[in-house]
């Protein structure tokens, strides 16, 4: 019988496989060899849909392990790589997300038999809308992530003049990385946001307060207004280049520190160990 840890092992593979060939052929600067990293992602993703449908994330509690949360983020960040490499014909957000994604699957193995149960109170619609919404905006932060952190790596170059040769040849020109950092940024500040509303709503009922002083909440509440100052600046002060990279790197950082540390280590309702 396929068990869930056998299904990691073998999206865990795809990723690996997406990860060497797709650096490689960046690396050696041959398209196919790129191609065929972001098809072996795609692959991955295709399996780990599978894998939501046949039900290998169920716990026989009604939970969530703490392996398929980081999972989940890993999928969402797949998603957004494979959406600008199949409607904007970029290669390179899906390249370097596959690594990013394969580390996921590797840190969740110790974690697939551990459950992480939610009250009652929380078994509603609300948790998927809450928890979809953070998730898919976690993954365009990721996806800006390396946009965002490619266009400072490429800048530096080009302003001090050093050569750009080999496979830095081929990479998108600083404004594609510009533009898919400013996507993100614009769909990811309405989703976080209706994520977090709709985890301050519920909080009241559950716990008893809007806020409560959780850790995860009061990092959640920075990251929000983070990206509420650089989504206003995109917009209203035409923000474009390094501040909004720096920006988003923070942010990003910022988001693992809430989901490896906060989730893990702190008293927080939130806690992957604490339930």
């Amino acid at each position: 019988m396929i068990s869930h840890a056998l299904t990691t092992w073998i999206i865990l593979l795809f990723l690996l496989a997406a990860t060497l060939i797709g650096l490689g052929g960046l690396l050696t600067r041959k398209n196919t060899l790129q191609t065929t990293g972001c098809v072996s992602a795609a692959i991955a993703f295709l399996l780990q849909t599978a894998s939501f449908f046949l039900g290998f994330h169920k716990s026989f509690q009604g939970g969530l392990s703490a392996g398929a949360y980081l999972q989940i983020v890993a999928w969402f960040t797949t998603l957004a790589g494979l959406f600008f490499w199949l409607k904007l014909r970029q290669r390179t957000a899906l390249t370097f997300a596959a690594p990013l994604c394969a580390a996921l699957f590797a840190m969740s193995l110790p974690y697939l038999e551990q459950t992480i149960l939610l009250p009652q109170t929380l078994r509603s619609s609300f948790y998927v809308l809450h928890i979809g919404f953070l998730f898919t905006s976690l993954a365009l932060m990721a996806v800006a992530f390396i946009a965002s952190s490619l266009f400072l790596f490429l800048e530096r170059r080009i302003k001090s003049k050093q050569r750009i040769k080999g496979f830095m040849q081929d990479m998108p020109a600083l404004s594609v990385f510009d533009s898919i950092n400013k996507v993100c940024i614009l769909a990811c500040f309405p989703l976080y946001t209706i994520g977090i509303l709709s985890g301050l709503l519920r909080s009241k009922p559950v716990y008893g307060a809007t806020l409560s002083g959780d850790p995860k909440e009061i990092v959640s509440l920075i990251i929000w207004a983070l990206l509420a100052f650089v989504f206003h600046n995109r917009l209203a002060a035409s923000w474009t280049g390094k501040k909004p990279a720096l920006t988003m790197i923070c942010i990003f950082l910022l988001s693992l520190f809430s989901l490896l540390v906060v989730n893990t280590l702190m008293p927080s309702h939130h806690s992957f160990m604490g339930n």
